[in-house]
């Protein structure tokens, strides 16, 4: 028997015994480990039977599946490896088998109907590279009524009205770009491109300023928070 522990950063979600030959993993209900999180995708990957072995075969994720801090569309498990899907991952158990009395499905997290793109690649090297555990910031924001974290791990990371930026503020003549987060020595730099639309910080028009945790960034009525991720 062999069994997969659900991770949310360092806390365990869940265990689930693989018990079938194929256990799918994702955000739609219909999966058998339904993590539900605005950077998994509806269904992600799967944890299927591989001869005496178990594999994790990624299902054309949006965000990818990493190992190692490799981006794998298949990969045979060895035991104690961790598999890692946006700030959740799965930790393999050759040996373990669930708690028959647990009978939790559903691994809570940030819902919702459309994936967030976020940096994986980024984020599974910090985590293979054992940087998961160190201070890391994030801005929260609310995402369909639902509050999420944006983990900053680029050493740019772009506010706009633009599809391709990192973090989503629509609004009457918000830029394409209006802002970006930029890392900097102790932490982030908060940098405004102007126009008609200002970027506040608690309340204070700012064009360059250090951020502070607990710092609540304004663009055109929309709310974002610095805070530790």
């Amino acid at each position: 028997m062999a069994k997969i522990t659900v991770m949310f950063g360092a806390d365990p979600q869940g265990d689930f015994t693989l018990n079938q030959d194929e256990m799918r993993v994702g955000r739609a209900t219909d999966c058998e480990i339904v993590v539900d999180n605005l950077g998994v995708s509806r269904h992600h990957c799967s944890i299927v039977r591989d001869g005496d072995n178990w594999a994790v075969v990624d299902k054309g994720s949006n965000n990818g599946t990493f190992v190692g801090g490799q981006r794998i569309t298949k990969h045979t498990l060895k035991h104690g490896e961790r598999v890692i899907m946006g700030k959740h991952s799965l930790i393999y158990d050759a040996h373990g088998s669930a708690d028959p009395n647990d009978k939790k499905k559903t691994v809570a997290g940030m819902g919702g109907e459309m994936t967030m793109f976020v940096d994986q690649s980024a984020l599974a090297k910090a985590m293979a590279s054992g940087e998961a555990g160190a201070k890391r910031m994030a801005i929260a924001l609310d995402q369909g009524g639902r509050q999420m974290n944006v983990a900053l791990l680029k050493d740019e990371t772009l506010i706009g009205s633009s599809p391709g930026a990192d973090i989503p503020a629509k609004g009457f003549l918000v830029k394409a770009i209006q802002a970006k987060i930029v890392k900097a020595a102790g932490g982030h730099h908060l940098i405004s491109f102007g126009g008609w639309r200002g970027v506040h910080v608690n309340g204070r028009k700012v064009t360059d300023a250090m951020l502070k945790p607990g710092d609540v960034i304004t663009i055109a009525g929309r709310v974002f928070t610095y805070k530790t991720a």
